[in-house]
């Protein structure tokens, strides 16, 4: 239990302490005259003991786009031109910069002038095998000639091919000068501004799909053994409660926090949510710890800091007074440890066994020792043991 807690329950239980000096009266008055002095009549519940008790713990996540990509040119060169900026929204195959590809179009231009030679030498290298098979058909040329023909021609048509492949590749590079968005997105950054020389891959713009969010949780300990992937579960985001649902459970755990992401999709309107928020996951975590949940006004002051209960004691028989108004019980102080608080109640480890009635209102007016009578008791039918 934290200190602030603990606190905030010692601050509900202090109070006003007038009562105790009456209190004190009567049990000194309650020797002699015990049929004489109406005893006070308190309120008890028997304790039930529990094996655990569920907490909750919160786990504290993140709010992400679906994909988010820092864009670069696979070329280095000069920047020419940036059509975006900050903020501008753009559509998937959108030009978004471009580089001079002032050398990359000489190039292109010298070799497809190399493909124009070559195809022209494989038209003249045509023919001539034409007229070369023509001649050798009534004896016109030799055999070593007609060969010569063939393999000037199949040279040539690899130089075309080759030719065409390097203006082909001149041409790609060229086309990868121009940067397009590769989905629907917003742009969150501008690295880089006109005029800049570029190293491949050099992050010219930053982007964020512009679409659906998801969230992302790191979930440690025992948490993890109630979600499942389709379970839907509330999350709060500045005080804004949101339904979503789990869509996966990662299968390996961070080797620095220890945790395991879970990622979650929101099932409802985002909007007015950013990537980068900060959500609230609350699990329930159940903690296997033996103890009782009490009332938390049955809570007393302790000595040295500790809390206390007050059990009331059944009276031997023979000193019982005949009086209706006469004490039935003795109240003993039993210290506890508090484990767990939730609003209205406590879960306690002490000296308590099952059975024990225990005084769950009023314990300002009393002290160890008292005598007493039992009011209303509350059972295990009308209190919720959790």
């Amino acid at each position: 239990m934290t200190v602030a807690a603990m606190q905030g329950t010692h601050d509900r239980l202090t109070g006003s302490r007038a009562g105790i000096g009456v209190a004190l009266a009567l049990l000194l008055a309650a020797g002699p005259g015990l049929a004489d002095v109406p005893a006070l009549t308190v309120a008890t519940e028997p304790a039930q003991s529990q094996q655990a008790y569920q907490s909750r713990r919160v786990f504290v996540g993140r709010i992400e786009a679906l994909r988010q990509s820092d864009l670069g040119f696979e070329l280095g060169g000069r920047l020419e031109r940036v059509i975006v900026d900050d903020g501008d929204r753009v559509d998937a195959g959108a030009v978004l910069a471009v580089l001079d590809t002032a050398r990359l179009e000489a190039r292109r231009a010298e070799l497809t002038a190399a493909l124009q030679q070559v195809r022209a030498d494989l038209g003249l290298a045509r023919a001539t095998l034409a007229r070369t098979e023509e001649a050798a058909g009534f004896n016109g040329v030799s055999g070593q000639e007609l060969d010569e023909a063939r393999e000037r021609f199949n040279a040539l048509q690899a130089a075309e091919r080759l030719a065409k492949s390097r203006v082909a590749t001149v041409q790609v590079d060229i086309d990868k000068s121009t940067l397009r968005a590769p989905y629907a997105a917003v742009v969150i950054r501008r690295f880089a501004d006109e005029g800049q020389v570029l190293g491949a891959g050099q992050p010219v713009l930053g982007l964020q799909e512009d679409g659906p969010l998801e969230i992302r949780v790191g979930v440690t300990g025992r948490g993890l053994d109630g979600l499942r992937r389709g379970q839907r579960r509330e999350i709060e985001v500045d005080d804004r409660l949101l339904m979503t649902e789990v869509r996966a459970i990662l299968p390996v755990r961070g080797a620095g926090t220890r945790t395991v992401d879970v990622v979650l999709g929101l099932d409802e309107d985002d909007s007015g949510l950013r990537p980068g928020d900060l959500v609230n996951l609350a699990l329930p975590v159940e903690v296997k710890q033996p103890g009782f949940w009490l009332p938390i006004s049955a809570l007393t002051e302790g000595v040295r800091g500790l809390w206390a209960v007050y059990i009331a004691q059944p009276l031997d028989p023979g000193s019982q007074a005949e009086s209706e108004s006469a004490g039935t019980h003795r109240l003993a102080r039993r210290t506890v440890d508090v484990l767990h608080e939730e609003s209205d109640r406590v879960f306690v480890q002490g000296l308590l066994r099952d059975g024990d009635q225990v005084v769950v209102d009023g314990t300002q007016r009393i002290v160890p020792g008292m005598v007493v009578r039992l009011g209303v008791r509350r059972t295990a039918a009308n209190n919720d043991q959790g």
